[in-house]
């Protein structure tokens, strides 16, 4: 996994209409272990290393929602798991976001992944 680019908008912008962080990240072999592959041990040893991780929604709306992502179906991404691992830790070290969102740049294991920048 690497970041490869970073920009910073300060205003509306192509990905929101609020100040927003975008990395384009690039998964590497991640690309093919989505979170069900890595399995519930994987899953449980990073709740536990981060348990804000409990309250986040994600796209259901409702805590336990990304929890419940990494573990239905074919699971979530690495980059959508990194996206909620860096929400948390801005979080835990003072500054409350809830904004992220990430996205295929249509080239295999590379992602957009921005959050609300204050």
């Amino acid at each position: 996994m690497k970041i490869i680019s970073s920009n910073v908008y300060v205003g509306p912008n192509f990905y929101a209409h609020f100040p927003v962080i975008r990395h384009v990240v690039n998964l590497g072999v991640l690309e093919q272990f989505p979170s069900t592959k890595l399995g519930d041990t994987f899953v449980d040893e990073l709740v536990s290393a981060l348990p804000g991780l409990q309250e986040h929604g994600c796209s259901y709306g409702e805590p336990g929602g990304f929890i419940r992502r990494l573990k239905e179906d074919d699971g979530t991404w690495m980059a959508h798991i990194w996206e909620h691992v860096t929400l948390e830790l801005q979080c835990m070290a003072g500054t409350e976001v809830t904004f992220g969102k990430t996205r295929g740049t249509g080239k295999e294991g590379q992602y957009n992944m921005g959050g609300r920048g204050n």
